[in-house]
Parts: C-alpha cells; sequence; structure tokens
C-alpha cells in the first residue's frame, strides 16, 4: 500500500489499517467515473494514503492513542461526525465520512479539510463529545492547550485563506490545514501567521517531543 510504486509512511500505513474503513456496497453507488478510478476494495484505502500523505507521520502516532477517530469511505458527502457513528454492528466515535468521489479526484481538498476537523477534535479534547477542539483553545496536553489558545486570536485577525477558513473556528483551522498542505506559499502570503503556528506545532519535531 498504496499501489502505483507510492510509498508511503509507516506511521499512516498503521492508521489506515487500524482505522479507515470502505462501507460495504459503496463501490456499487458511486458515479461511472469514479468507479473506474477503484478496481478493487482497497483501492479507496490506498487513494486517501495518496492525499493524508502530506501530513506528519508523528500526528498519525498520536491518534491511535484514542480508540476514537475513524475514517469510513462512502458513496456520500464528505463530512465529520464528532459523535456516535454504527459500523457493522458497532458504536464508532469520531468517524470522518469520506466520499469516494472526492477521494477518486474531485475534491481532495475537501477530503484533506474533513480529516482536518478530526485531528483538531482530537489534539483538543481527545474526542470526546462535549470538549473543546484544538481551534476553540482545548488541547490534551498543556503545550497543545498553549498551542490551542493563540488559534481563536489568529482567526480574530480576520485574515482567513478563504470564505471557508473566515467563517468559524473549526473551519478556519481545517482550511488553513488544507492550504498550509497544498498551497503553502499562497496560504503564507494570505495568513503568514497561522503558517507559522503550523510549522511550529504539528510539523515541529520539537513540538512533538
Amino acid at each position: 500500500m498504496p499501489g502505483n510504486g507510492q510509498r508511503i509512511d509507516p506511521a499512516l500505513a498503521n492508521w489506515l489499517r487500524a482505522r479507515a474503513r470502505l462501507l460495504p456496497g459503496s463501490l456499487d453507488e458511486v458515479s461511472g467515473w469514479a468507479r473506474e478510478v477503484y478496481e478493487h476494495e482497497w483501492a479507496p484505502v490506498q487513494m486517501l494514503s495518496r492525499w493524508l500523505s502530506c501530513l506528519p507521520a508523528r500526528l498519525w502516532d498520536a491518534l491511535l492513542q484514542w480508540e476514537s477517530g475513524y475514517a469510513l469511505l462512502w458513496a456520500g458527502e464528505s463530512t465529520y461526525e464528532p459523535g456516535e457513528v454504527e459500523f457493522r454492528g458497532r458504536l464508532h466515535y469520531g468517524v470522518a465520512r469520506l466520499s469516494l468521489a472526492d477521494c477518486a479526484g474531485r475534491a481532495p481538498n475537501r477530503v484533506l479539510h474533513v480529516i482536518g476537523h478530526l485531528v483538531d477534535h482530537h489534539l483538543g479534547c481527545g474526542g470526546e463529545a462535549e470538549g473543546a477542539w484544538l481551534s476553540e483553545g482545548g488541547g490534551v496536553t498543556a503545550a497543545w492547550r498553549e498551542a490551542g489558545q493563540q488559534v481563536p486570536r489568529l482567526f480574530a485577525l480576520g485574515y482567513g485563506y478563504d470564505e471557508v477558513a473566515q467563517s468559524g473556528l473549526r473551519d478556519y483551522f481545517a482550511q488553513s490545514l488544507v492550504a498550509y498542505c497544498r498551497e503553502r506559499q499562497a496560504l503564507n502570503v494570505a495568513d503568514p501567521q497561522i503558517a507559522r503556528w503550523f510549522r511550529a506545532t504539528l510539523w515541529s519535531s520539537r513540538f512533538w517531543n
């Protein structure tokens, strides 16, 4: 994993094996062009790994410490469910529902945005239903709380990367994360302080240590 000769970080591979699931029957429900992208049932997870490979390896190790936090690939729209979702007779919590069409290439930025919510939720309060997300000033450790408390202040400056980032704290975090991964130079121009924040936290080995 993944196919086409692409290599994947072992930490991301471990997280995908543990937390990524394909909703049974979903491949039969997606449109023809998207269905052609997936040659077998593991192919959606392989495609997902392509879009998530931009995120730091230490993040995937951290996310595995909680029992919540799943990626469910399905034929519906991409969205994040912070509460409970039933899947194969079990309740899962903190589920990123990811559209097979988006993963196939229709909207990879949307895929990353939804994963951004999962990250925000878990680094903020470990995926608890009522806890404060990182973007709201939460944090699962003292270091993350200190970092999280900076995000509302940066959002209040009004330099959000686009209209989505300007619409609220959670979308500010998620959309800025997308831009840091895929349009970093543009983010550095539009909102250099959040770019520096990501560089000093999620992308800093010193911070993780």
